[in-house]
């Protein structure tokens, strides 16, 4: 499978191979899209700077995808990939910077087929697949710009940094590592390089609009991650226990990962390259992101969810190959090749399993919710809806598979009443249409395929 010459034309086949198998696959396995791409096109709808789980940018991607294609499953499990091979393309260039031979570049890639957030999570375009080609291009840029100090290379540092904050707040981990490797850098040099307020003004340029925000909206968005972190269940046993669990569910992801290298290489046993530079850099910036939010689960007690972890282990491939690329025994590439493909196999056919017999959100029936209460809603009133709510998944679907694309409200307002509309949920009964202080003379209440709607007209 590997041989030398032929590295670049393996790495477009691994490209392809995300792009056709992993589109494919959800497109014909799932009935519906998952629960974080409808989220995103509900919040999409209207391009604002903030949402009330997330800042923006994984919101507007979809959002405009959908103007431009409407609701066409597979171009959002398509999107998701263009995201993971942009994010192998910015990996090859980076581990060039690390690695001499192209075999290695190459395996520091396919290793990463090994973690299931590189494969069998990434039909669900979210926050985390979002982030991943925005981390590891902050991490390149940063390493050209200490590198080659070329101002060009510090503004893209700016904007990849920024929009990566823009993505999920959870980025600052890696912007707060890299701000160490530049203060210990300046230390050791004994000179401050002074270009990187270029980097400054073009983050602060770009999230400016975003913060001012999230000033208005009482920092909506920052206590929902405290409160998805678990930081309003107050525990003694937190500060240990969610720190163990977390450990605990990062071995067990990269268990194939590791796998993946042990097949690799001649002896486990390494002396660790302290003085080399580049090694240095790559614990600062794939090793220390990774303790700081260890060591934040630790004092805070939070709960990490496995998930947050997808874009911190962009770089685990360079990382151990880099480690190991005097111990590598390019004898043992076969046995290396036969699990990759095994694992190339295997993760699309779990996932199918998985969609058609396990996951309600992918099983949902979407499209036919949406048929049956467009067919209820004609005996009712000429109008289109106009309005849906309140929940991003329920109403987020109706919203996505009908054809005049209603407005998502996820919270009720004087606006969301303007116009025909409706609300959908689910184990609430009739009392779903008792709306409190609303002067509301035509609403209708139906039981339609075990959903509870409200018909407002």
């Amino acid at each position: 499978m590997i041989q030398p010459g032929k590295e670049k034309k393996i790495f477009y086949l691994l490209c392809l191979y995300h792009l056709i198998i992993w589109t494919l696959i959800p497109y014909f396995s799932n009935k519906n899209l998952p629960l974080d791409v409808i989220e995103a096109l509900a919040w999409g709808q209207d391009f604002e700077l903030g949402y009330n789980k997330h800042p923006p940018l994984s919101a507007w991607i979809p959002g405009l995808l959908f103007k431009i294609f409407g609701n066409k499953d597979w171009i959002y499990y398509l999107l998701s990939q263009v995201f993971i091979v942009i994010s192998f393309l910015f990996l090859w260039k980076l581990s060039s910077l690390f690695l001499k031979k192209k075999t290695q570049i190459l395996l520091s890639i396919l290793a990463t087929e090994g973690i299931a957030f590189y494969t069998f999570d990434t039909p669900q375009f979210n926050v985390n697949i979002c982030q991943i080609p925005l981390w590891i291009g902050t991490v390149y840029f940063f390493f050209k710009s200490i590198k080659d100090n070329k101002i060009n290379d510090w503004i893209f540092l700016g904007v990849f940094s920024a929009l990566g904050f823009l993505t999920k707040y959870i980025f600052a981990y890696l912007l707060i590592s890299l701000f160490f490797y530049l203060i210990f850098i300046s230390i050791k040099k004994k000179k401050i390089n002074f270009n990187f307020l270029y980097t400054l003004l073009i983050f602060f340029l770009i999230t400016a609009p975003h913060f001012q925000w999230l000033i208005q909206n009482d920092f909506t968005t920052i206590y929902y991650a405290l409160k998805r972190g678990g930081l309003n269940e107050v525990s003694i046993y937190n500060h240990l226990l969610n720190p163990f669990k977390f450990l605990i569910n990062q071995i067990t992801i990269l268990l194939p990962f590791f796998l993946l290298i042990y097949f690799l290489i001649k002896r486990i046993k390494i002396k660790l390259p302290l003085n080399n530079e580049k090694f240095t850099f790559l614990l600062f910036s794939f090793l220390l992101p990774f303790f700081l939010i260890l060591i934040t689960s630790t004092i805070t007690g939070s709960r990490i969810r496995t998930m947050w972890m997808i874009p911190f282990y962009s770089l685990i491939g360079i990382f151990f190959i880099f480690l190991y690329q005097n111990k590598i025994n390019y004898k043992k590439l076969k046995n290396f090749n036969i699990l990759l493909i095994i694992f190339l196999i295997i993760s699309p056919a779990l996932y199918s399993l998985r969609s058609i017999y396990l996951d309600n959100r992918t099983g949902y029936e979407g499209k036919k919710m949406a048929l049956l209460i467009e067919k209820e809603w004609k005996t009712i009133s000429k109008d289109n809806i106009f309005n849906v709510g309140f929940s991003e998944w329920y109403a987020g679907n109706l919203s996505y598979q009908l054809s005049n694309r209603p407005k998502v409200f996820l919270e009720e307002n004087n606006n969301f009443y303007k116009k025909p509309a409706v609300i959908i949920a689910k184990d609430i009964g009739p009392s779903l249409c008792n709306r409190k202080n609303i002067n509301i003379k035509n609403i209708v209440y139906k039981k339609i395929d075990n959903h509870d709607v409200c018909f407002i007209f």
